[in-house]
């Protein structure tokens, strides 16, 4: 198991190291950006992935991570992760590090809730930091150690939340509200939607 705690990681650090070297192999120019609002799957089932998050507790997410992880970490070591089978889809690696890269920025986006009232977060482009990052041009090894790490952080993040804090607030630039409860069901559809997203077959 590696869901041990990691008090003592910086997230710095975790950002250093998605600032690979650029490579024009990895161009991200023909890739094209996610402009949907997904908070309606707070709501409703999302008709993609077919996921139900409506019901998810920060104690589902806890239980439910490691395996979601263990199906991540071995599309990682799949010969063809970097492969773009679309030129304009992420490649399964390019995924995989936007999601150990999404559960940094959901730990910090608790961490706000918990310590402001009703805080705005800090805006957060997944595209722009998926270019910037240069995904694919890190090893499997990388990625795999950002993914393990930003989850152990996240569920331990979520096991330190008494239910009386659940109903704290945050808001998103473009004013989309969330509840501690409502941004980790948000959380929780983003890393199953894009095991999907890696194997995109019917339920």
């Amino acid at each position: 198991m590696f869901f041990i705690p990691l008090r003592f990681v910086a997230y710095a650090s975790l950002k250093l190291a998605w600032r690979a070297k650029k490579n024009d192999d990895y161009d991200m120019s023909e890739i094209v950006p996610d402009q949907k609002n997904w908070t309606f799957v707070l709501d409703s089932v999302c008709p993609e992935c077919q996921v139900d998050v409506r019901e998810v507790t920060p104690k589902d997410v806890i239980e439910r991570l490691p395996s979601g992880v263990q199906r991540y970490v071995t599309a990682l070591h799949n010969p063809a992760a970097r492969v773009r089978k679309n030129p304009a889809r992420w490649s399964d690696q390019e995924y995989v590090t936007h999601v150990a890269h999404m559960l940094v920025i959901m730990t910090q986006r608790l961490d706000l809730m918990l310590g402001q009232d009703e805080p705005t977060f800090p805006n957060w482009d997944q595209d722009q930091a998926a270019n910037e990052g240069n995904y694919n041009a890190l090893t499997a090894d990388d990625v795999t150690a950002q993914l393990e790490t930003a989850a152990s952080n996240y569920a331990e993040k979520l096991g330190s939340i008494g239910a009386e804090s659940y109903s704290r607030r945050g808001l998103r630039s473009n004013g989309s509200a969330f509840t501690v409860e409502s941004l980790n069901q948000y959380a929780w559809h983003d890393f199953v939607h894009h095991l999907w997203d890696l194997d995109p077959k019917p339920s």
